[in-house]
């Protein structure tokens, strides 16, 4: 029988943690475009062994004995109504940090996952990453971008992939190995469906050269041409690719365009299901990567959603 124990561990700053596994209601979501896990929970504390005074600091998220998610309280109200004391919260995983940190602008050199992760600044040990020694010769840093620029940076330079969370803050640059393999039997699957949003794509790309003249590197998307959308911008030269300058337009065109078009599946309960597991349908869609997950819970039961995404990034199994 499938385990949907739920229980919420609160951490607060005095250094005091607490389990409840009253839980009213909780959304957790992840995604292979957004850097974090997301939870937004309510729990009730039946006993009132939380301090009103309390400053909470931290959330563990606990589904069927797997830690799904260990992050930050964003924001955090405790309150009581009807005389019953609630406790709700926001929370992103601790990998957030890495879009509220920002490193010197310019090229790094000889730049690899570790370096990037231990050479600038310390991170809390929550954060984890994949073993990769790989590196390239060079990234170059804009101004004003975060860390998780320079992980998408590095990423595409070694791999052509755009990284991911694993876990509940386990960095990834590349689709982990024995992925876990599920395809859904129709008649236990409650919605599914197809998605589009093409609000993001673009149909011209013009950059400079190094010298500042615009017109002298062009690229066109011909799935814009496909869909009648005439959206031509105009970027700078990007340092990043000095000697291939195509590469830099389609990681503009891929990162403008990503997650555009997708399918979904939504059952009762949950898989162990991860970022870039397998996923199919009988009847829908053959065996791909998992690219998004939604795990919604109350009182009524638990519902999961899985999708998967048609764009650049997500096309190879």
């Amino acid at each position: 029988m499938e385990d949907n124990s739920v229980f919420i561990t609160v951490y607060t700053t005095d250094e005091e943690y607490y389990r409840f596994e009253a839980v009213k209601q909780f959304v957790f979501k992840k995604n292979k475009y957004m850097p974090y896990t997301e939870l937004s929970v309510t729990v009730i504390d039946n006993e009132n062994i939380l301090s009103p005074n309390a400053v909470i600091s931290n959330v563990r998220f606990v589904l069927g004995h797997n830690i799904l998610h260990m992050g930050i309280a964003d924001i955090a109200d405790h309150f009581t109504e009807n005389g019953v004391s609630f406790i709700t919260i926001r929370s992103r995983g601790y990998t957030s940090l890495l879009l509220n940190n920002q490193m010197v602008p310019g090229i790094h050199s000889n730049m690899s996952l570790e370096k990037l992760m231990t050479s600038y600044y310390k991170f809390p040990y929550t954060i984890s990453w994949e073993n990769d020694s790989n590196s390239c010769n060079y990234i170059y840093v804009k101004e004003h971008r975060s860390m998780w620029d320079s992980v998408i940076n590095l990423g595409y330079k070694l791999y052509k992939t755009y990284p991911y969370i694993k876990e509940a803050n386990k960095i990834m640059l590349r689709p982990h190995n024995n992925p876990a393999s599920v395809i859904f039997e129709r008649d236990k699957v409650l919605k599914y469906g197809t998605s589009v949003n093409t609000t993001g794509i673009l149909s011209h790309l013009h950059m400079q050269d190094i010298e500042g003249n615009y017109e002298t590197y062009n690229l066109e998307n011909p799935m814009a041409e496909k869909l009648l959308i005439v959206r031509h911008k105009q970027i700078p030269f990007d340092k990043q690719y000095l000697n291939e300058p195509d590469m830099s337009m389609k990681l503009t065109f891929a990162l403008a365009s990503k997650a555009w078009k997708s399918k979904y599946v939504t059952i009762n309960g949950r898989s162990h299901l991860d970022i870039n597991d397998l996923i199919g349908m009988e009847g829908f869609f053959g065996e791909q990567r998992v690219c998004a997950v939604m795990i919604s819970g109350s009182s009524k039961g638990i519902q999961s959603t899985y999708y998967v995404y048609e764009d650049e990034f997500s096309t190879a199994v």
